[in-house]
């Protein structure tokens, strides 16, 4: 059973951790919290199409996507968002949809994921190599443990469906 893969998308390369970092510190109380836990909290650079004027503090990551949607042809982009895990922490079981057959349409870049990983139900643990996409079946219950002692962080981009992500998706 396959319930996560690495999908054919340019490598996110030079993003400025450090500054990730500040603005997580000093903006702390912009991030949402996921799933009630306090440890995992997201920012929305992109929300329902509409891009967050704090996007242009992050280059590397503007200009990755600029080259994902115009080689993948994935089109709009409805949400893009920061993902953080506390150092030494987890994201408990959890499902995020219904469908437990097909993988997600949004897919998870790893910016800094070492010593972390995903494990699903019924199925074995799987790691991110940094700068990679990865697709995951959302459905299946599954969890993160960040077993680091930095904060893990990713970006998770849902696009609007086409021909072109159903493709990258299958």
């Amino acid at each position: 059973m396959i319930n996560c893969k690495e999908i054919a998308v340019p490598k996110l390369e030079g993003v400025d951790i450090q500054r990730v970092m500040y603005f997580y510190k000093l903006g702390n109380h912009l991030f949402s919290q996921r799933y009630f836990n306090p440890h995992w909290k997201s920012f929305d650079l992109i929300h329902n199409s509409t891009i967050s004027p704090m996007f242009k503090h992050f280059p590397a990551i503007e200009k990755w996507l600029e080259v994902v949607k115009r080689q993948n042809k994935i089109g709009t982009v409805k949400t893009l968002y920061l993902s953080i895990l506390s150092p030494k922490n987890q994201i408990p079981w959890h499902v995020d949809k219904s469908d437990t057959e097909t993988f997600s349409p949004s897919f998870i870049t790893a910016i800094k994921t070492d010593n972390s990983f995903i494990e699903f139900k019924d199925d074995k643990k799987y790691t991110y190599k940094e700068g990679m996409s990865y697709i995951i079946k959302s459905g299946v219950e599954h969890r993160i443990f960040n077993l680091n002692d930095e904060h893990r962080i990713t970006l998770c981009v849902t696009p609007e469906v086409n021909d072109h992500v159903l493709k990258l998706v299958a």
